[in-house]
């Protein structure tokens, strides 16, 4: 009896908590200025990607376990300029309602760490700059490391798909796209604006359809794909031949906009048979 009233509780907490008061807590990362934690791998140049972006920095990269496994600290060096700061931290079976609070607060949204690397499961992640001068992160080795050459990537560039639909529903969205022969799986960068794709799904998999989750009911969201041919993205997503993207508005569904319609269509018949019969 006290589990279930537990569990209850736990499901009340989710819809009740308003606004960014979440119920699960943020754990407490290190700076990348003075790191900490078990280091998980070091990259001492080549070319890397940043959570939330699409295009690969080159510089250095070094990646710490925080509080065991469940919490990373990734820090990434350019060879000129400030450096990025990424915190991954593992949800687990967070709910939807946090996530989404989360991500409008400034977090990205991974569905599945595998995707990047990391143990299997859903993570938040955040971006921060950090000054390291363009220095080259030289981390010591702790037990289990091992040290990994700078990764090149000499893959042929795939062509760009094309951008076929984006039908939302609710705080859900799925994106349809062509194929792509060279292609190995596929990225999507997507955002509350065209000049700011400030969320992604990093590796899709082989595959031409995606669900994404945890979206904005009320809020308007542009998308972009990319092609990716093992480690080479392609250039992004072409829309269809009239120049707009297929799918509903992010205030409508299928069902209102035929109701809609009909209603309108109604409207016109029955305007033209009073006016019919006034004559």
């Amino acid at each position: 009896m006290k589990k279930a009233l537990f569990i209850f509780l736990l499901i009340l907490a989710c819809f009740l908590l308003p606004g960014n008061v979440f119920a699960t807590n943020v754990p407490e990362f290190p700076s990348c200025s003075n790191p900490q934690g078990d280091l998980k791998i070091s990259y001492v140049g080549g070319e890397h990607q940043i959570v939330g972006e699409t295009t690969l920095r080159s510089g250095s990269d070094a990646v710490y376990f925080i509080n065991g496994y469940d919490a990373l600290l990734q820090c990434f060096c350019p060879s000129g300029g400030d450096g990025i700061q990424s915190v991954w931290w593992k949800i687990g079976d967070m709910c939807e309602e946090d996530i989404e609070s989360y991500v409008n607060s400034g977090w990205i949204f991974v569905s599945q760490g595998t995707d990047w690397g990391l143990a299997e499961g859903s993570y938040l992640a955040k971006n921060t700059s950090y000054s390291c001068g363009g220095a080259i992160i030289t981390p010591t080795p702790s037990g289990g490391f091992q040290l990994g050459g700078p990764p090149i990537c000499t893959a042929d560039r795939p062509e760009a798909p094309q951008l076929l639909s984006v039908v939302r529903e609710g705080s859900y969205a799925t994106i349809n796209w062509t194929k792509v022969d060279k292609a190995t799986h596929y990225t999507i960068s997507y955002g509350t604006s065209s000049e700011n794709l400030q969320y992604g799904v990093w590796n899709t998999g082989n595959v031409i359809s995606y669900k994404i989750g945890a979206l904005d009911p009320n809020q308007k969201y542009y998308f972009t794909v990319y092609a990716v041919n093992d480690c080479m993205p392609s250039l992004p997503s072409t829309t269809t031949p009239s120049g707009g993207v297929l799918g509903l508005a992010a205030t409508g569904n299928l069902t209102e906009i035929y109701s809609l319609l009909s209603f309108g269509a109604f409207s016109v018949v029955f305007g033209l048979a009073l006016r019919k019969k006034s004559r």
